[in-house]
């Protein structure tokens, strides 16, 4: 309840409930030069209180109310005001902050792909539910009509995106009782009628691996880069996007695991770092580095210094635990494979490469597992290594059988 009146020697009264349940707001017209505005509250944890704030004007007192609410502590606020008419849109932002929570156990870079789907796809100008509550979402064949039309306009793999974060909005509407059901069981994956791969996706061969000559003239592009820039943090872009290409090819680290890497995980004497993980927790490893890959690390540490990020943002050298931004560094990582002619090469290439290496060496599936961060070895298997199922097994099988 909101009471607003002037203040003066008369008590104010606050009016009752409208016929349809709202408080009306009761004003007082008096001459009195100051105005308060009171409210009562229920918080989540169901104990009643009041707050009242003064202002020389009615809308100044009330602004000041409003403020003062918004800094009760409430547990769980966020999620107080969810119901059924709430815009899909504003639940979208609920959710996200409910998924940042350490409990919720994904990845950054997971959070960040969801987030992004969000905005380009709930929230874009051509989204179809946009304006539209969570109950009116909450229906299998807008749900269905919405995912084509992603699917079609953005392709299957932006219709799979918008489909898991429209499905965790309705899911924690579920678990807060606000639906029985959630309606995107109720529709099945959706794929775009025609491929929206660009002509350089095209071009992509995720079966492939870097040879040396190939691998080498990768990085050896983005050091060239460096020598004919002019402009400091120019410079300072292309020997970071070498530096990191050289990391990624000695510890087939994912780009993410490799820009999340902080210089006190890396011991520049040893020459073990550890990995994080970007994906899920198996994929939080130690990695022993190649002696030319401590070496560079080590002349990096020298230029830089060893605090906060191995790989910051290049243009913040002031701030070396500024996180270099995704899409920049995907960039300036593509221009240098562009420009090595590696047009059918993409980051994950060099897991690829040393997955490659490691079972030439003789290195057993579950090691080169351990080596890339999975969980299971199979993943490595079908993967990275292009295990083929009907191929003739080892012939000493027949012996021992």
């Amino acid at each position: 309840m909101l009471d607003i009146g002037e203040i003066g020697d008369i008590e104010v009264v606050p009016q009752k409930r409208d016929t349809d349940g709202t408080w009306r707001k009761a004003v007082h017209h008096r001459s009195a030069g100051r105005w308060r505005a009171r409210a009562h509250f229920r918080g989540f944890d169901g104990i009643t209180g009041e707050r009242s704030r003064y202002g020389k004007t009615r809308n100044e007192a009330v602004e000041k109310l409003e403020a003062a609410l918004k800094e009760v502590p409430s547990l769980g606020a966020s999620l107080e005001g969810l119901k059924r008419s709430m815009p899909i849109a504003e639940a979208g932002d609920v959710w996200l902050e409910q998924i940042k929570r350490p409990e919720s156990k994904l990845a950054a870079s997971t959070i960040d792909d969801y987030e992004r789907a969000l905005k380009n796809h709930i929230k874009g100008e051509k989204s179809t539910i946009r304006g539209l509550t969570l109950e009116q979402v909450n229906d299998p064949q807008r749900l269905r009509m919405f995912l084509q039309d992603v699917a079609d306009r953005r392709g299957t793999g932006a219709a799979k995106m918008a489909r898991q974060v429209v499905a965790g909005i309705l899911w924690m509407a579920v678990e807060n009782g606000i639906f029985d059901t959630n309606a995107i069981r109720m529709v099945r994956p959706v794929e775009a009628k025609e491929s929206k791969k660009t002509e350089r996706q095209e071009q992509h061969d995720l079966k492939r691996a870097f040879t040396d000559e190939e691998g080498d003239a990768v990085i050896v592009d983005a050091e060239r880069r460096a020598r004919e820039a002019t402009h400091p943090s120019t410079v300072r872009k292309w020997i970071t996007t070498a530096d990191l290409h050289a990391f990624m090819r000695g510890t087939a680290a994912r780009i993410g695991e490799a820009r999340a890497v902080e210089w006190e995980d890396m011991d520049v004497l040893t020459g073990w770092v550890l990995i994080l993980g970007t994906k899920t927790p198996g994929s939080k490893r130690a990695v022993k580095m190649p002696s030319w890959l401590l070496e560079r690390m080590r002349e990096r540490a020298a230029r830089i210094g060893v605090e906060g990020l191995v790989f910051p943002s290049p243009h913040q050298i002031r701030d070396p635990w500024k996180p270099w931004d995704q899409s920049n560094c995907s960039k300036a990582v593509r221009t240098v494979l562009d420009g090595a002619k590696m047009l059918w090469a993409v980051p994950h290439t060099w897991r690829r490469t040393v997955a490659s290496k490691l079972e030439d060496a003789g290195w057993k599936w579950s090691d080169i597992a351990d080596q890339l961060g999975h969980a299971d070895p199979s993943m490595t298997a079908d993967h990275y290594l292009d295990r083929d199922l009907m191929a003739r097994g080892d012939s000493r099988a027949a012996d021992i059988l």
